[in-house]
């Protein structure tokens, strides 16, 4: 019951994803993060399999930190993209990955954020906001409406919670808890642990 969100705001990139871990019917955990650190300026956000999720996620780690020590330079968020993309591709030939991505990340030498769609087919787009997952069935007429170039954080981070309190009230089963993560000229940060069904009961006892 994967659910990833991301989008591009000014100078920055904001990213959410629940924190559960399940099998079948199980909830196994409650505090898994599916927002995965690729170097300090980039996120790649897993949603599928959690076996598949967290090997593939380890071999494009691995190898960008690879060709950061032989050739002293960081990769571009592009160049990873690329990378990521052609990994995919090349697996569905030998032992396929069943694993949908996020892919956001701050290039310095390009003072901006940007994001990356890619999925277990081998397919790779750049996007100003996209989700993956269940919640690509809820939020994208919420981002197509409400997003807009240039959102600054604060905006941008209420634009968040509107699509994470959607997927929280459309998904059948309910999700309890999102981890949202930011990147920006500094690096990566965490921003916000939300409890959703804590701000649903706040609600109540205030009306009540």
């Amino acid at each position: 019951m994967d659910s990833l969100v991301g989008f591009v705001g000014k100078n920055y990139v904001i990213m959410a994803g629940d924190t559960n871990a399940g099998r079948s019917i199980m909830r196994l955990k409650d505090d898994f993060d599916k927002l995965v650190p690729i170097d300090s300026h980039k996120i790649l956000a897993k949603s599928g399999e959690i076996g598949d999720g967290n090997q593939f996620c380890n071999l494009i780690i691995r190898n960008v930190s690879l060709y950061r020590i032989r050739n002293e330079t960081e990769l571009t968020t592009k160049s990873v993209a690329h990378y990521t993309r052609r990994q995919l591709a090349t697996a569905i030939r030998k032992n396929p990955y069943s694993v949908n991505l996020l892919l956001g990340g701050y290039d310095k030498k390009d003072q901006k954020g940007s994001l990356y769609y890619l999925d277990y087919l081998g397919s790779s787009k750049k996007i100003n906001y996209g989700a993956q997952g269940y919640a690509a069935l809820f939020v994208g007429s919420i981002l197509d409406r409400f997003w807009k170039e240039d959102l600054d954080f604060e905006d941008g981070l209420e634009l968040m919670k509107k699509c994470l309190r959607e997927v929280e009230k459309r998904l059948i089963i309910g999700t309890r808890c999102f981890l949202i993560k930011m990147i920006n000229s500094d690096g990566i940060s965490v921003v916000e642990k939300v409890m959703i069904n804590s701000e649903k009961k706040n609600e109540i006892e205030e009306e009540n």
